[in-house]
């Protein structure tokens, strides 16, 4: 081999993490540059921080996909790239279309990126180990969540917390009793007490990580009714963070149309019904015609894939 020559195999990678919509990979750590290879799934959201969080020089050079800069409207396809050193505010991003991301940055940029979302899986574990259920309706409300946001014309900050919040909404069922949180059939007046403390439990979990710390005041109102007669702060109307409104109307939507040990799926159309019926009562009117035009349009994919 030609001395001073690096060859690094695929199979040979350092370091790799990643869930279903972002893989990361760390390809080589040199004196003050990280270089790495980043993977996000279509419709997802990310953002650059400011200079006052975060100083370091940043390259990002589109390899494929369509990433889209929302606060000016900019398209980046393959051979596009972006850089700064220092932002005077956050730059939010759009994934289009799947994309591939080459990344050299100052460190400890990639271990930043990492540390989240090692927080965010380990979180997600807790809860898909308590509950088999959990992993695949969370992600089908990360998605629909994110697409009724849209609809909503909600910021890059608010999408964000939002895809956290609807990823991480039912976190807090960890703190919950394996017999409750797993009973086949209908709970107890005492039981029912336990189960609907799991948002304060969730909002707890994730105050304590700065990043997470938005969402959790998202996680603490998403079982809020628009007409006050939800728990646990028994909010109302504009009262309710928008993001958790959008989340009820998700969760009670993709609740109905799944099965559930007690009972069997419904239909689409049953369970929109049941949506637009409550409309006005249990949730907002407004957040749920945005959700109707996603869900008849088909621009929420409700898959795992």
């Amino acid at each position: 081999m030609v001395a001073g020559l690096t060859i690094v195999r695929e199979s040979d990678r350092r370091e790799n993490i990643g869930k279903k919509a972002t893989t990361l990979d760390l390809l080589v750590q040199q004196g003050n540059f990280d270089v790495t290879r980043q993977h996000v799934l279509a419709g997802k959201y990310f953002y650059l921080d400011e200079a006052s969080s975060w100083e370091g020089f940043e390259f990002i050079y589109v390899l494929s996909g369509i990433l889209r800069e929302t606060d000016d409207d900019v398209l980046l396809s393959a051979g596009d790239y972006i850089y700064h050193h220092g932002l005077t505010e956050r730059a939010h991003f759009q994934v289009d279309q799947d994309v591939d991301l080459l990344l050299i940055t100052s460190p400890p940029s990639f271990h930043l990126m990492r540390d989240e979302i090692q927080e965010i899986l380990q979180l997600a574990r807790s809860v898909e180990e308590k509950d088999e259920e959990t992993e695949g309706h969370c992600h089908r409300l990360e998605r629909l969540a994110i697409a009724t946001g849209e609809r909503l014309d909600l910021n890059g900050d608010q999408l964000i917390t939002l895809s956290y919040a609807a990823y991480l909404h039912d976190v807090g069922k960890v703190k919950v009793p394996d017999e409750i949180l797993n009973k086949p059939g209908p709970l107890t007046d005492e039981e029912w007490v336990e189960m609907r403390k799991h948002p304060e439990h969730g909002a707890r979990m994730l105050e304590d990580k700065e990043f997470l710390r938005d969402a959790g005041k998202i996680v603490i109102a998403h079982h809020e009714r628009y007409d006050g007669a939800g728990y646990p702060r028994g909010l109302a109307g504009d009262d309710i963070p928008i993001e958790a409104r959008i989340i009820s109307v998700v969760d009670a939507y993709d609740a109905m149309v799944s099965d559930r040990p007690y009972r069997k799926a419904l239909s689409k159309e049953t369970a929109l019904a049941e949506i637009e019926r409550n409309s006005g009562s249990q949730f907002d009117p407004r957040v749920v015609r945005a959700f109707l035009k996603v869900v008849r349009e088909g621009s929420g994919a409700t898959s795992d894939a």
